[in-house]
């Protein structure tokens, strides 16, 4: 299926989800471009909530985003053409190309994909022409038996991509010679070919500690292991796309205290990315069956996938009754995109897009309705303050970037909206979105990505600490300069370029 196109073809597969399969191949990929090689990253088949918008609107998988800023490229849907976004019960939506698809259970997809297979390879080819190198990324573990032949982003893209393939299994999670051999022993002979090399994850001690099972598993495989990675430790990079939460734990040094809820259905976390890098902030995720204790300067309502679902568990939760007095007692709060739409009056959803339930009671909080339409708003917008009391220090300010995700439409109850959305490429107005409450301590928006602008990550910063000013270290040259050094120390463990 498919010609060989290009040139250098390399993947990154894993004993299982977690492994840190992602983290290596932006590094590859930072590498390369390091090296003065065009390089692209690809996953054919990503499951996450955890999105972000490509060139041109369209959703793809926050990894695959991430991947591209490492190789210096605008993220393109092909980098990740099929995106599963889990809804619960055994359903998911399908994003194909950045577009939905439609929501299927299990058996549904599985008949989906023997149609995509073909169209995969496809992609994959014609987009792979354009660079000297494409790291391509595995998903979960190759091994899964009894998915073998319906699978389509492990050993089977490994051979219709002809790229020669490193499997990557983490010793924190224990038993990582026994997770190799094992993966490598279950493939059938076809797909056990793709695998030249093996590597360690996330090792802690003296490495000449592990020689004598790498010359056993060797012995046993053919397959020599290539190296090993240290662990990363605080490293200002993303984790893992979808494996779990990332924490920052509390420090002596930490004036600042914000909670941002973990829903069950949690989506787009990456929005808190800048704040793990600050210094003196401590950012807790809090799941609702736990009740917080102590000084909270600051909650945020996150996204959701299942915005009304989750709505009506939070209110059943021991979280709540803490919520509602942390509000009533004049604490700050913040709502993205799905966590805005709770803040609202009332959710609509006629026809039942995320729910059974047509209408939700939201909130309250701030004066708007939502309604749920079934077309998705998917792109990157361009935002400019409006003047206004709660946002004076950036009234006017153009420089602000994000993207949307949402089906969920704002019905204003009277009151202006804070920002004013314009198209990035064209200028085009798109609408106005957002609110803040009357006292100034609530206030919630739509869009994603906004704690990565400096001045905005400062002016919220402000107004949590009630500081008269705040200096919020660069996220993205210090992140720029994160990848820099992931590079060094992913080749420094696995030269894979050099092979």
């Amino acid at each position: 299926m498919g010609q060989r196109s290009g040139h250098k073809r390399l993947m990154v597969l894993g004993t299982g989800s977690g492994v840190g399969k992602s983290l290596v191949v932006a590094g590859l990929c930072r590498h390369a471009r390091n090296r003065g090689l065009s390089v692209a990253p690809f996953k054919a088949q990503n499951m996450s909530n955890n999105a972000a918008i490509a060139k041109g609107g369209g959703e793809i998988g926050r990894a695959q985003f991430f991947q591209a800023q490492a190789a210096g490229l605008d993220p393109d849907v092909r980098m990740n053409p099929i995106l599963l976004k889990p809804l619960g019960d055994g359903k998911s939506q399908v994003v194909f190309m950045g577009r939905p698809l439609g929501i299927y259970d299990i058996q549904g997809y599985r008949e989906l994909k023997k149609g995509l297979a073909p169209k995969l390879v496809e992609i994959f080819h014609e987009y792979a022409r354009q660079f000297d190198v494409v790291i391509l990324e595995g998903a979960g573990s190759p091994a899964e038996i009894n998915l073998l032949e319906e699978d389509l982003v492990n050993t089977r893209m490994a051979r219709w991509a002809e790229a020669d393939a490193l499997l990557l299994g983490d010793i924190e999670q224990g038993g990582v010679f026994a997770s190799l051999y094992g993966t490598w022993s279950l493939l059938p002979p076809e797909d056990r070919k793709v695998i030249r090399w093996m590597g360690v994850n996330k090792f802690r001690g003296d490495p000449t500690l592990l020689q004598s099972g790498f010359r056993a598993l060797e012995e046993l495989t053919g397959v020599p292991v290539i190296g090993v990675l240290d662990h990363l430790g605080d490293l200002p990079i993303p984790d893992e796309d979808s494996y779990r939460v990332r924490q920052k734990m509390p420090q002596e040094s930490d004036t600042l205290r914000i909670l941002a809820i973990e829903w069950p259905h949690l989506s787009n976390r990456s929005d808190f990315d800048p704040l793990l890098g600050e210094k003196g902030i401590c950012v807790e995720f809090v799941p609702l069956g736990k009740v917080p204790s102590g000084k909270v300067d600051c909650v945020v309502l996150p996204g959701t996938r299942q915005t009304s679902g989750d709505l009506e568990m939070f209110r059943k939760s021991p979280l709540f009754p803490w919520f509602t007095r942390y509000v009533k007692d004049g604490g700050r709060l913040v709502g993205i995109c799905g966590g805005y739409q709770m803040l609202g009056s009332d959710i609509l959803d006629p026809e039942k897009i995320e729910s059974s339930r047509e209408w939700i009671r939201g909130l309250g909080l701030l004066p708007f309705s939502v309604r749920f339409k079934n077309d998705k708003i998917a792109r990157r917008v361009a935002v400019r303050v409006r003047p206004s009391s709660f946002f004076e220090s950036l009234s006017g300010y153009t420089g602000l970037r994000g993207y949307e995700i949402r089906h969920g439409r704002t019905i204003p109850h009277g009151q202006s909206e804070m920002f004013d959305l314009h198209d990035p490429e064209t200028g085009a107005f798109l609408g106005a979105e957002g609110f803040f409450s009357t006292d100034g301590r609530v206030w919630g928006v739509p869009v994603h990505g906004l704690f990565e602008d400096d001045a905005f990550r400062s002016h919220f910063l402000e107004q949590c600490s009630s500081r008269e000013s705040v200096s919020p270290a660069p996220y993205r040259e210090n992140l720029e300069a994160a990848l820099d050094r992931l590079a060094e120390r992913v080749h420094a463990a696995f030269p894979l370029l050099n092979c």
